[in-house]
């Protein structure tokens, strides 16, 4: 999660002799005031204000980069946040945010480089050590993610959050007990929080309790309907079971709403396949493989089509 830029310190000041209009550090403040009103244009001239008056001033960078991440301006705001992260005296919250929009992008060894100097900076900060926990997930350092994501609940154990995010580390290393103990943990201190519930709704099913599965998955999305991989999850426990018309109406009723989730296309072909429905099988995959080349389980969704045409191997 990107955190909200803090505010100047007090008695920040320009460089002596430089013209300015109002003090500088009450521009810095009314900007981040704009900011957070939702004011963006006001926000930014404020800003570019600063910089004329203060070349490298930080605080501007960092909310200059936070607006251009908001905006899609990606490598703009990795640019902004870099320049301010290397001013002296930058505060972990800025290596924090470089990490997490890094990740994001999936820039994912400057953002472990970012996050890990942020827990350097500031080790008594959850926020710090669940970016970093999470980044390493991605990575793949699985057992290292765990050690950051207990950090965590150490230091704050109520934070449902972060039981989830354990948990999800905790079922890539196949420790699915422990896994569904933290989404029940997490369900526990916030019983609406969907992704718990459909992160344990998922794990369920997939251990041989289908109906206690959808059971949660459903409740996710009653609580948020939009809950996107609540659905794909369905699909994919009516498909273990081989109940292939109702794994579509699942992926049918995502795509209503969210046609490009990620899991959308390749779920289709799986199902589209089992029905007999091979050419759109087959065109999903190919759709898959056309965004990203190479993407393996969208070759073995395409091999799967073609050998049930008669055709592996073209």
């Amino acid at each position: 999660m990107v955190r909200k830029p803090p505010r100047p310190a007090p008695g920040s000041q320009p460089e002596a002799g430089r013209p300015e209009v109002v003090p500088v550090e009450t521009a810095i403040d009314l900007a981040y005031r704009h900011w957070e009103a939702g004011q963006a244009q006001q926000a930014e001239t404020l800003c570019r204000r600063v910089l004329e008056v203060w070349p490298g001033q930080a605080d501007v960078l960092h909310l200059l980069g936070l607006m251009a991440h908001a905006y899609g301006q990606h490598d703009a705001a990795v640019d902004y946040l870099k320049q301010a992260c290397a001013a002296p005296g930058a505060p972990a919250s800025y290596f924090n945010n470089l990490g997490e929009i890094c990740r994001q992008l999936h820039r994912l060894a400057e953002a472990e480089q970012a996050a890990r100097r942020a827990a350097a900076l500031d080790d008594s900060s959850p926020a710090v050590w669940s970016n970093l926990g999470i980044i390493l997930q991605e990575a793949g350092s699985l057992e290292e993610s765990a050690q950051c994501l207990r950090r965590v609940l150490a230091l704050a154990p109520d934070f449902a959050e972060g039981h989830n995010n354990l948990g999800n580390t905790l079922r890539l290393l196949t420790l699915l007990d422990d896994a569904a103990d933290c989404y029940r943990q997490a369900i526990h201190l916030n019983p609406v929080y969907t992704d718990a519930l459909s992160n344990l709704g998922r794990l369920t099913g997939q251990q041989g309790q289908a109906d206690e599965g959808l059971a949660l998955l459903r409740r996710a999305i009653e609580i948020d309907p939009h809950m996107g991989d609540a659905y794909a999850y369905a699909a994919m426990l009516e498909g273990d079971r081989e109940r292939w018309p109702q794994a579509l109406g699942w992926l049918e009723a995502l795509r209503d709403f969210a046609p490009d989730h990620p899991r959308l296309p390749l779920g289709l072909s799986r199902v589209l396949r089992e029905l007999g429905r091979l050419d759109e099988a087959l065109a999903m995959a190919d759709a898959v493989l056309a965004a990203v080349p190479g993407n393996a389980a969208a070759l073995e969704a395409r091999e799967l089509a073609l050998q049930a045409q008669g055709r592996a191997g073209q």
